[in-house]
């Protein structure tokens, strides 16, 4: 017997050969040619030294010592396949799971709570955990596997990860309901004359704002920076500031606090909030079934949720 390592292909070829016991339908069955098949045949009689299968009226029968490997031989693709086998094995109505998600406050308040409510009948034991990064480490962090998905407006990353679109908004302009000068719009004038609240939201394009204001070179009327979304209609509810935040954000927090909403009076990019994930993760079950919920989630959030979105097309 020659004691070379044999192809895995060649052991496949054997297990069809055995089982239709007719050379062509081996190959039909494995999808290649049939002097593919015949091929792998002489090999494999080379390897063991024995002509393994001869030919018959019909196609072929196995000699004796094919009966004798037979079995050990679909034994052992048998349980190859079987460890390799493993897409598919994520079940959410029995996994204990959590998943990490890099989302900004905003996605915290408007976007979780539907992730959740959508999944306590079909996962009910899955959790979720929240947490915001920097830019820079959004993307080893879905690399490593410390995180399973990033949801925001992050131009910064579409080169570097695979990506949907979940939705489409704009911003807008929030003033407290008692502002002094302003009342029916904010103007240029408006925005160029009143001080401003900003956030800083890191990992994040919402610097956008920021850089608009510099253009315009009113950085000095900065009067308030923060790091999260949630606080600035609290801010300017309280203050004659202005505060430039994503419209969905303002249509939330108009029953918690007396502000109202207008049009932004400049020219700033329009907001599209995509799902990021890492090429390594992509083909994985879990984090698969995690995509696939999220669109669903923002289903429920145009159906309920406060105005200022538009589904994004795929």
């Amino acid at each position: 017997m020659n004691k070379h390592t044999l192809d895995l292909n060649r052991l496949r070829v054997f297990r069809a050969i055995w089982e239709r016991r007719n050379v062509s339908r081996a190959a039909e069955d494995l999808g290649v040619s049939q002097p593919t098949v015949s091929h792998a045949l002489r090999e494999l009689r080379e390897h063991f030294g024995d002509r393994i299968f001869v030919r018959c009226p019909g196609g072929v029968m196995p000699t004796p010592l094919a009966e004798t490997i037979a079995r050990r031989i679909s034994q052992a693709l048998a349980l190859l396949e079987q460890g390799l086998d493993v897409r598919g094995e994520f079940d959410p109505s029995s996994s204990r799971r959590e998943f990490t998600i890099v989302m900004t406050d905003i996605a915290e308040a408007i976007i979780l709570p539907r992730i959740v409510d959508l999944c306590q009948h079909e996962a009910p034991a899955v959790a979720f955990r929240a947490i915001q990064l920097p830019t820079e480490s959004i993307v080893s962090a879905l690399r490593d596997g410390a995180a399973d998905v990033a949801i925001g407006f992050s131009p910064a990353l579409r080169a570097s990860l695979l990506r949907k679109p979940l939705f489409r908004s704009e911003y807008a302009c929030i003033v407290s309901a008692s502002h002094a000068r302003i009342h029916d719009r904010v103007t240029l004038q408006d925005f160029t004359r009143e001080r401003h609240a900003m956030a800083q939201a890191q990992g994040t394009g919402h610097h956008a704002v920021e850089s608009a204001l510099q253009r315009m070179g009113l950085l000095d009327s900065i009067g308030v920076r923060v790091s999260h979304f949630l606080s600035l209609p609290t801010i300017v509810a309280t203050s004659n500031m202005i505060a430039t935040v994503p419209r969905p954000l303002a249509e939330l927090m108009l029953p918690v606090a007396p502000i109202r909403i207008f049009p932004v009076p400049i020219r700033l990019p329009k907001l599209l909030i995509e799902q990021f994930w890492h090429e390594r993760y992509h083909d994985d079950a879990a984090s698969r079934w995690l995509r696939g919920r999220l669109p669903r989630a923002m289903q429920r959030v145009f159906a309920t949720g406060p105005r200022g979105f538009s589904q994004a097309a795929n």
